[in-house]
């Protein structure tokens, strides 16, 4: 009775529009792992002000709150997953793009817009709105702010951190902070946006953004190319660099796996091609001049050098698009059914990536000979998807042992488990252990300085003090 009670209380605060059953039927509460746990209901607040209404209900009766942007998130964050009184606060509605500022270069939104909604209203303003990847047209600016997200751009113009200007929070209690002041330099003081920039719904919730925005490039220049061999990975992004200088704009690594699996999988796709490879990379030029020529000099650069068996420089933006869209089918789970998937979102000092990739799939199959290894990454920034599928009905203790493994060396190697996707649920005990002790406190103090009562996204990236 005391949660009908609440429910029709939350359900007058919000309006009729306001809010929608938290049944098993809604997609609200499905994520790429299947249905989260029950929540009281789903709240869809129109405004700040109703979001902090809401924040304020939620802790005079105790209740959870679980924000929720485009629910894109691959790692258990933007769903209930403790069994307590919870509220899925979506942003859905709040999804405006409110001013871009040309003077300023800057454009504002609310939390709930559409990355790809944004990224449309800078282009046509004359700019890039630059987070960039493939669920851009469902993910949403709050989200992707919230998992500091990286993409297909961050070699050029770096993370959504660093896109970050301004932004409006509501937190824990209710109380709304304003912090929407787009300065370029500001050392009044601790730079309190960067808290809440990764920090996974955590520590609040964001309801509006100032962006920072970056002159269009009209002309851009994409090839795919066929490594003679992994071990030249490296050379070959040292030859794009030093050519492409500030037009190189994206330089991704593709397993020959997942270029054949895409392929036979969607038969729109057209095989760029003749030759196969083990591994194939996928490089774009932009700028406000024509970059054809620059990447016409890496083409030679890169078979003069024996780094490359074959290659092709799209011609068209037909063709632009269809090497982009094999790249975005990059999607391990969907090509190897029944099997046991082992995940990481890695993220290395880029020098040691092809090395990390050798060692990963010796570590591998020492422990399960039969196991299958998948990568797939952002090379400019250290950044691999890396997965490892293992025969149906293998044992928790193997997984287990993989898992072990493959983190150690990841640590080992500098580097970290979690790159671009977030923490959430899935990440959050393995996380625990890349973290020094001192660390981990000081990120827990965070938690329980924000949000005393652990009610914002419970479960999530931190495990509670002891």
């Amino acid at each position: 009775m005391l949660d009908a009670a609440i429910r029709d209380e939350l359900k007058a605060l919000l309006g009729p529009r306001g809010w929608a059953e938290a049944s098993e039927d809604n997609p609200a509460l499905r994520d790429i792992h299947g249905l989260g746990l029950p929540a009281l209901l789903l709240a869809r607040p129109e405004s700040t002000d109703q979001v902090a209404a809401l924040m304020r209900f939620c802790a005079q009766h105790q209740i959870a709150v679980v924000p929720q942007g485009g629910n894109t998130n691959l790692c258990r964050m933007a769903l209930p997953t403790e069994a307590r009184p919870t509220v899925l606060l979506s942003l859905a509605r709040m999804n405006r793009v409110l001013e871009i500022n040309p003077e300023a270069a800057t454009l504002t939104a609310e939390a709930g817009c559409i990355l790809e909604v944004a990224q449309e209203a800078a282009l046509a303003a004359g700019f890039i709105l630059s987070p960039d990847w493939g669920a851009r047209g469902t993910a949403s600016l709050g989200g992707a702010v919230a998992t500091n997200g990286g993409g297909l751009n961050v070699v050029r113009y770096g993370t959504t951190r660093e896109q970050v200007r301004g932004m409006e929070v509501v937190l824990a209690d209710g109380t709304v902070w304003d912090g929407m002041r787009s300065l370029v330099k500001d050392n009044s003081g601790y730079d309190l946006k960067q808290m809440f920039i990764g920090s996974e719904g955590t520590l609040g919730v964001i309801t509006r953004l100032i962006f920072r925005l970056h002159p269009a490039e009209p002309e851009s220049r994409t090839m795919m190319a066929a490594l003679a061999d992994l071990s030249g990975l490296m050379d070959f992004f040292g030859q794009a660099r030093q050519i492409g200088g500030t037009h190189l704009s994206a330089f991704e690594l593709m397993p020959g796996i997942g270029v054949e699996k895409a392929l036979a999988r969607y038969p729109d796709l057209r095989r760029p091609l003749e030759a196969s490879s083990d591994w194939y990379v996928l490089v774009r030029f932009s700028g406000r001049e024509a970059v054809e020529d620059l990447l016409g000099e890496l083409f030679e650069a890169g078979f003069e050098a024996g780094l490359l068996t074959d290659a092709v420089l799209a011609s068209s933006e037909a063709q632009a698009r269809n090497l982009w869209e094999i790249r975005e089918q990059m999607i391990p789970h969907q090509y190897f059914p029944g099997q046991v998937m082992l995940k990481w979102d890695v993220s290395l000092p880029i020098d040691h990536m092809a090395g990390f990739l050798a060692q990963a799939e010796d570590t591998v199959r020492s422990l399960a000979p039969q196991g299958l290894c998948y990568a797939v990454g952002h090379v400019g920034d250290g950044n691999l998807h890396f997965s490892c599928f293992l025969p149906a009905g293998t044992g928790e203790d193997t997984q287990h042992a993989v898992y072990e493994t493959v983190d150690a060396l990841i640590w080992r190697l500098g580097g970290s488990i979690v790159a671009e996707h977030g923490v959430g649920a899935l990440f959050r005990d393995r996380v625990a252990r890349q973290k020094s002790p001192v660390e981990y406190a000081m990120l827990q103090r965070l938690k329980a300085a924000f949000d005393p009562e652990g009610r914002l996204n419970p479960g999530k990236l931190l495990h509670p003090p002891t």
